[in-house]
């Protein structure tokens, strides 16, 4: 694994769209910042460091002081107890999309301006989708499902 995103590319195939694949790439620890103050910005005001920690552990703290979540967050309880569970969790989607860095498809994704035209044109399955393979690239740790899991990977990089 290198230090540098730009060196750190995979093709993946696209498994509800075959025969398509994407390229991507870890994201830059500037693109991961981004993609926690887009989320932080749409919840609430604050900074983008560690944004994604910060608010898992806001869901936790209400899960286990039996807050009503509702008041902490909007959400129903059952929506808090999966959004701790879910690695997306914190981040905006859409930001995550820096690390797709090219595709099968026809139409280009090569200038910001297309990028930003067929990004917007994606069905919510395909952001979903994108955004959890670039995130689980660039925080394999976030989709641990153990805490000796995470540390392993968090040791070996």
């Amino acid at each position: 694994m290198s230090i540098f995103a730009s060196q750190t590319a995979a093709t993946i195939p696209i498994p509800f769209d075959q025969p398509h694949t994407v390229t991507i790439r870890t994201l830059t620890g500037r693109e991961v910042e981004a993609a926690q103050l887009a989320h932080a910005t749409s919840v609430a005001a604050g900074g983008a460091r560690h944004w994604a920690a910060r608010f898992r552990r806001l869901l936790e703290k209400a899960a286990q002081a039996g807050q009503d979540a509702t008041k902490v967050t909007g959400m129903n309880e059952s929506d808090v107890l999966s959004s701790i569970q879910d690695p997306l969790t914190g981040f905006d989607r859409y930001a995550l999309l820096a690390g797709l860095t090219a595709w099968t498809y026809p139409t280009p994704i090569t200038e910001p301006s297309e990028r930003e035209a067929a990004f917007g044109d994606l069905v919510d399955d395909a952001v979903e989708f994108f955004a959890t393979e670039i995130l689980r690239k660039t925080k394999p740790a976030l989709f641990a499902t153990s805490v000796e899991d995470a540390e392993t990977i968090r040791k070996n990089g």
